[in-house]
């Protein structure tokens, strides 16, 4: 039961951190065609906490 809760956290803690590097990319690019990629790899993550 408790390697389940550590799993959880994890995954909880990565998709976060990722979501929120992304979105400081995201604040500082100016190619559009890159601002495309990281919004669909914001997207990503966010669903992923979603589903936890």
């Amino acid at each position: 039961m408790k390697m389940k809760k550590v799993m959880f956290l994890l995954k909880f803690r990565w998709h976060s951190i990722r979501v929120r590097y992304h979105q400081a990319l995201l604040d500082s690019c100016l190619d559009c065609r890159l601002k495309k990629k990281i919004h669909q790899k914001i997207l990503y993550h966010e669903m992923k906490l979603k589903n936890i």
